[in-house]
């Protein structure tokens, strides 16, 4: 193996050290936050809920008035007050007295359980409780969610619905998050057609510029320069410089094997790139290719479709994640039992798409070659087949890549 051919982990390594940069923030509303990396802390002002609350509508009261209370043997006793979600209690409640209380209504002092509207007679200013239960029985105490200082949301973390709720939930309007990813696609290729425009003999639409632009969308990357080229020596060159005066990591497709047409890598070694790998021990996609142009991460992708939607989980997605500092997004090996038998023998790691629901993964049975896209569809996973392994059954253990 020469030092240009690498293996995955390898390449991962070494992408791992250039796919750095300044770290730049700003802040967004929480209303924008979703997807983008956490630049700070986000701590608790105060205890959630800051009082303590009701979780039902019933009546709030001293449990030691209620000891003896059952259906056949009722406690009477006096309402004194009417409280609902967002009012505040306005007196405390003494022996024998109980107030009617709605879902998420502050208990008033003195009470110590609210009683189930249903175990009572529902009166308004008497109440029969027909019920006995201990004290802090339905009852949610200040803090129940969170105290006052506690760490809710660790820094360099990707806010989705939950954590943003969470940050809303601490009082949050705003928060402070780094700088999205600035990424240029270039697919290349004179046999692709722009979507849209009326396909020329010869010619196929392009697939990968879209998939390639959304999936970095998806990963909370911004999209600056998204080109279709010719297999045109200046047209690359023009491009390549372009996109990598612009984008902190550059992904390009098709022109990285031995072919007549194929310029991509001749062009980033005339421009002086520097490259870490020209190719990568495993398929599909095998000649992808990783360089750095003028200070840019530059990942140079197979042509293929599927292979480049492979090579993009493993290497262009782990670039961005290296340089968004977010171990969240980075892709992660996991233990599944392939309910599909895969019987092709692999002289290097291979990666095949499948769908994963509980830990259980099929494959499709048909469509498996690295040109077509189309059975992609409904896939979530890429499964890796370990090189030299033969023959997996149904009910065996593989590892795969959620995508």
């Amino acid at each position: 193996m020469d030092g240009k051919t690498v293996t995955v982990n390898e390449a991962q390594e070494l992408i791992k050290k250039v796919a750095v940069r300044e770290e730049k923030t700003e802040e967004v509303s929480l209303m924008d936050a979703g997807g983008r990396i956490l630049a700070e802390e986000i701590r608790a002002w105060q205890d959630n809920p800051p009082f303590p609350r009701s979780p039902y509508d019933g009546y709030a009261l001293r449990a030691e008035d209620i000891r003896d209370a059952g259906k056949e043997t009722p406690v009477c006793l006096r309402v004194v007050e009417k409280l609902w979600a967002g009012e505040y209690p306005k007196r405390e409640i003494r022996p024998g007295e109980a107030a009617r209380i709605m879902t998420g209504a502050p208990i008033p002092n003195g009470a110590d359980t609210v009683v189930k509207q249903e175990e009572t007679d529902g009166g308004e200013r008497k109440v029969q409780i027909r019920k006995s239960q201990n004290a802090y029985d339905n009852y949610c105490p200040a803090g129940e969610d969170f105290r006052e200082g506690d760490l809710l949301l660790e820094k360099g973390i990707r806010l989705d619905a939950i954590r943003i709720g969470i940050a809303s939930a601490a009082g949050y309007h705003t928060v402070r998050v780094r700088e999205k990813v600035k990424i240029a696609v270039l697919t290349t290729g004179n046999e692709l057609c722009f979507p849209g425009k009326t396909l020329c003999p010869g010619q196929i639409y392009d697939s990968s510029l879209f998939m390639i632009a959304e999936r970095m969308r998806e990963l909370g990357g911004e999209v600056v320069l998204a080109e279709e080229i010719p297999d045109e020596e200046e047209t690359i060159r023009t491009s390549l410089r372009k996109a990598a005066g612009c984008a902190d990591l550059v992904v390009t497709t098709g022109g990285v094997s031995v072919g007549e047409k194929d310029l991509v890598k001749d062009v980033l070694k005339q421009e002086g790139a520097d490259f870490l790998f020209e190719r990568v021990l495993v398929k599909p996609g095998s000649p992808t290719a990783c360089s750095v142009l003028q200070g840019t991460l530059v990942v140079s992708l197979s042509g293929n479709p599927f292979a480049a939607a492979v090579h993009m989980e493993l290497f262009v997605r782990y670039a961005a994640a290296c340089l968004l500092g977010c171990e969240d997004l980075l892709p992660k090996e996991e233990k599944g039992i392939l309910m599909t038998a895969f019987h092709k023998t692999c002289k290097t790691d291979r990666y095949i798409r499948g769908r994963e629901e509980s830990g259980r993964i099929t494959i499709p049975q048909d469509k498996e070659k690295s040109g077509i896209l189309s059975s992609m569809n409904g896939c979530n996973c890429l499964v890796k087949i370990e090189k030299g392994r033969e023959r997996i059954e149904k009910g065996e253990q593989v590892w795969y890549i959620r995508i």
